[in-house]
């Protein structure tokens, strides 16, 4: 199904213990700030305990079958405050010239992922025949063991240099779990999305802060997501020779040593390192990664710090403000990498204040902490290769050409 709009947008966050009287009240605002009895695209962020059938179905009950996408989350990022507790839904009104479809795919597991991605393509380009393709905003499912492959299937239909944005949805942590939204349902498994066109404006900023440590290292022995030998060594052995620990230890350690040391590959022409974070240590001494890591490449730790995650936010988000000069940004999506919020503790507030301080203060923001996030690097219009990330900061506006 194919649509044609330009934008109105209204907000609206519930907070309460219940989910139903949390909907009800988030649905409230958001059409009182939409101010519009239009609406055609509904976008809902939800924390991981708010990932429940009765959500979607008042959503639907109060606003009736309109497209909608979304996921869970650990938490949510607003104009407001950073939420752990409830949820944040975005309605989107559109007149004329900009156009949209949206779909998603299930058992992602059973089709491997990247026919998944490329079915996911297919079914977003469905009625976007003689129509200019601007954007595709994806969300998919956390425990995807290897999320780049979901998107070299989506770039098979859309296009290798097509512009794809998008976030891993993430649980309470428990790494066990996460859910995505679609129309009336409740997804696992699963990816949906966006695909936008028309005369539709945008900006995007992606970084990491982190920083390259030691000497670069060969990737000797991989396949997809898992590296079996670094430097001919067991690939744990470069964890255990610059950090000191014990096999014992790192294993114990493991999500923490992840987050402040990742993996940084190198990739040719490219300004930053793509992280990756190790999930597991298998016992032939193989590292499993939240991502692909081919073989042959070059690899170094990484190593990151509040300050320097700080410095990349504002980074990002100059990026996106070089993109609307003269023009009106109508909102953002912030798709923040959870272990930023780990390395961040209580200085994530920060990074979200250093957003709203530095955009006008009637743009709407909303957003969510990720298992992985999904942009360019960096080219010319975003007009490159789309990568599965970890531990960045994505910020996405989007605006009407004026």
């Amino acid at each position: 199904m194919i649509f044609v709009m330009n934008i109105q947008i209204g907000i609206g966050l519930g907070t309460q213990k219940d989910p139903i009287l949390a909907t009800q009240e988030a649905v409230r605002l958001a059409r009182l700030n939409l101010g519009s009895p239009k609406i055609d695209l509904a976008i809902v962020f939800t924390s991981s305990d708010f990932a429940h059938p009765t959500v979607l179905k008042t959503i639907n009950n109060l606003l009736g079958n309109i497209p909608l996408v979304g996921c869970g989350s650990l938490a949510l990022l607003s104009n407001e405050n950073i939420v752990k507790h409830g949820l944040i839904i975005m309605l989107l009104g559109f007149s004329e010239n900009i156009y949209f479809t949206s779909a998603a795919v299930t058992e992602i597991g059973a089709k491997t992922a990247v026919s998944a991605g490329k079915e996911l393509g297919e079914k977003l380009l469905y009625g976007f025949k003689g129509v200019r393709r601007d954007l595709s905003i994806i969300f998919s499912d956390g425990m995807i063991s290897d999320g780049s492959a979901l998107i070299w299937g989506l770039q098979e239909s859309l296009g290798r240099s097509f512009p794809v944005a998008g976030a891993s949805a993430s649980d309470n942590l428990a790494f066990k779990k996460t859910h995505l939204y679609s129309g009336n349902e409740i997804l696992t498994d699963a990816a949906c999305g966006i695909l936008f066109g028309g005369k539709l404006n945008y900006g995007l900023g992606i970084k990491h802060g982190w920083k390259p440590l030691g000497k670069p290292h060969s990737v000797t022995k991989a396949k997809d997501n898992i590296v079996y030998e670094i430097d001919g060594q067991p690939a744990v052995q470069l964890y255990l020779d610059y950090l000191g620990y014990s096999l014992n230890q790192l294993k114990k350690e493991l999500r923490y040593v992840s987050v402040f040391s990742p993996l940084g590959m190198y990739i040719p022409g490219e300004d930053e390192y793509l992280l990756r974070n190790v999930t597991t240590i298998q016992e032939d001494g193989s590292l499993v990664f939240q991502g692909n890591v081919p073989q042959e490449t070059k690899v170094r730790l990484m190593i990151g710090t509040k300050e320097s995650c700080m410095d990349a936010a504002l980074a990002a988000l100059e990026d996106v403000k070089k993109s609307f000069e003269g023009k009106t940004m109508k909102f953002v999506l912030v798709f923040d990498s959870v272990s930023r919020y780990i390395l961040l503790g209580r200085q994530a507030k920060k990074e979200l204040e250093l957003i709203r301080n530095n955009l006008d203060s009637d743009i709407p923001i909303i957003g969510i902490y990720t298992f992985g996030e999904q942009a360019p690097l960096k080219a010319i219009s975003y007009q490159g290769r789309t990568y599965f990330h970890n531990q960045t900061i994505a910020i996405l506006g989007i605006g009407s050409l004026n």
